[in-house]
């Protein structure tokens, strides 16, 4: 967390902070100065009518404003410079971190409040360190440098003045307080918000099938009106800070008119002298009110830090190995394996499987038998709690987790397609590929004759999750994708369950192709699609009751066999 600090927070960003500063106090000090050539030009221009001081007067002050804009824009700049290259270098980082993270890490957190990291929570830092760093540090110089000018003109008008000076200070903060609790309850909120139309974008199908788009609306709206009734409860209570500072200031006024008018005439205060007075005094709920919600915008973006270093203080379940595997025959071995999800909850049980290069396994058995456990194990999405899983005879535990999966093709039961052409879509495990590589993985995949129907061929979009292509077509895109990379196991979860007959039947073709010479292993429930060379492992209750050819069990006629008789039953 240190090097965190010091790589995305101190080293990138103070360095262009710091003289951004600079700009801006120069900036303010040229803003600071207004009053007192206001003072100089009431009493030694127009009261004395100097008309060349008068001149002089009027380009001093051109010459100050456009100085004040030109350190103005050179902050702005700067400021901006800063907090790009800060905020850059922290996404990027985050998302990396992200990318690090446990597969456990993405169940437990909802996809909203991730996101809610890198838009709202970012949008936080932002705002403390452009904002409220620099309006902290320049405000509290210009109130005291404002407080020492006042005294330095009149330190009696100045202390009379002063008296309001506590209440303004105390209703800001009070104030502000008030607003930074609102304001974070409607940032929480709205992480709430994007948690729900994240939901409902991935589920739109389910929600209209169903028609509780009603329900869908009740729920969004009622989070959308609490962020909105959190917002206005903010605004109303700064819209009632604002008159208060100002019927404050106006006191203040009041006591300059009065005593400083009394001083006027006594000869001891300036005519000028008394107007720079009621600049400053104007001016000073301004700093008190910046430096408040500079202090808010600080702890919010405190807040926003906790979230975001939750990222990187999340301890890893899966740790990941020193050996790089350069090359895989794909004889894989669970050796007594066990596994759980919660205390006191096995989900497998001693579970003994060894696979060889060109064995077609199927991992069969009802709902919950622990069956896509099994391959969140192969794949390092989890880590055993006894036993070990070996692939060559080395413990996968003792290999890098990129150089594993590099030699696993993993097909899910709903194909996740990018909004990009076919040929991209292939390529996604093999950028490099070439076109001809490209095409003999879609024909292994039993996808090139589809493919080439298109008009736009390879280059055809397959749509928001591949909706442009049916689930067949999918299905088989996502084989030839997997097949690009030429892996030594193939792990099938629930290949055809989504699919008609007609196309079970044609990816259950291509899945025979390209297994061939692989370890394969099917996940599935569909018994049917099962051939006699298959080997089959039967889970219940996450334990193997059953195991050996398809044709044998069914001629065992034990468990696997009435669910086979079960399931033609059914038809």
């Amino acid at each position: 967390m240190k090097n965190f600090y010091w790589n995305y927070f101190i080293v990138l960003y103070w360095p262009l902070v710091i003289i951004a500063l600079l700009c801006y106090i120069l900036a303010s000090l040229a803003g600071l100065s207004a009053p007192l050539v206001m003072k100089f030009l009431i009493d030694d221009a127009l009261i004395q009518g100097d008309v060349d001081y008068l001149h002089v007067i009027a380009i001093g002050i051109v010459i100050l404003y456009f100085i004040r804009g030109v350190f103005f824009y050179l902050y702005g700049y700067v400021m901006a410079k800063a907090g790009h290259k800060m905020l850059a270098a922290l996404r990027q980082n985050m998302f990396q971190r992200l990318q690090c993270q446990d597969y456990a890490y993405f169940i437990s957190n909802p996809t909203g409040e991730i996101m809610s990291l890198f838009t709202n929570d970012l949008l936080l830092i932002q705002q403390s360190v452009s904002q409220g760093i620099p309006d902290l540090v320049v405000e509290t110089l210009n109130l005291a440098a404002i407080v020492v000018i006042m005294i330095y003109f009149d330190w009696k008008l100045a202390v009379v003045t002063f008296a309001t000076l506590p209440f303004i200070i105390v209703a800001i903060t009070f104030f502000n307080k008030k607003i930074a609790g609102l304001n974070l309850l409607v940032q929480h909120t709205l992480a709430t918000v994007n948690a729900i139309l994240h939901q409902f974008l991935l589920s739109v199908m389910l929600v209209q099938s169903y028609v509780r788009e009603e329900h869908e609306y009740r729920n969004f709206s009622m989070k959308v009106h609490e962020a909105a009734t959190d917002f206005l409860k903010a605004q109303r209570l700064n819209a009632i800070l604002v008159p208060l500072v100002e019927f404050l200031a106006a006191i203040g006024i009041t006591i300059i008119v009065w005593y400083g008018g009394r001083e006027v005439i006594d000869g001891q205060l300036t005519i000028g002298g008394m107007f720079a007075f009621l600049v400053y005094i104007i001016n000073v709920p301004m700093p008190v009110r910046k430096m408040s919600e500079a202090v808010t915008r600080l702890k919010l973006g405190t807040v926003a830090w906790r979230r975001i270093h939750s990222l990187y203080e999340q301890r890893h379940t899966v740790l990941d190995g020193e050996i790089e595997l350069v090359e895989a025959k794909g004889l894989v071995n669970f050796d007594h394996v066990a596994f759980r999800y919660l205390p006191d909850a096995d989900i497998l049980k001693d579970i003994q499987v060894i696979a060889r290069p060109g064995d077609v396994i199927a991992i069969v058995g009802p709902s919950g038998a622990g069956k896509s456990s099994f391959a969140n194990l192969l794949l390092r999405f989890y880590d055993p709690v006894q036993g070990m899983i070996c692939l060559d005879g080395i413990d996968i535990r003792k290999l890098t987790i990129r150089s594993l999966r590099r030699h696993i093709g993993f097909i899910q039961q709903e194909p996740i397609l990018f909004n990009t052409s076919i040929i991209e879509n292939i390529k996604y495990g093999r950028p490099d590929a070439s076109f001809a590589e490209v095409e003999k993985a879609a024909r292994m995949a039993k996808a090139h004759d589809f493919i080439v129907d298109f008009p736009s061929g390879y280059n055809t979009l397959v749509g928001e999750l591949g909706g442009n292509l049916s689930g067949g077509q999918r299905q088989r895109i996502a084989i030839a994708r997997a097949m690009i990379m030429q892996p030594a196991i193939l792990l099938l979860d629930e290949p055809t369950a989504a699919l008609d007959a007609q196309a079970e039947k044609q990816v259950m073709e291509a899945i025979r192709q390209v297994s061939v010479g692989r370890t394969t292993f099917i996940i599935t429930h569909r018994l049917s699609t099962l051939l006699p060379s298959d080997k089959v492992i039967y889970l219940v209750d996450g334990q193997i009751v059953e195991t050996g050819l398809h044709e044998e069990l069914l001629r065992c006629g034990g468990l696997y066999a009435q669910a086979v008789q079960r399931e033609e039953l059914m038809k």
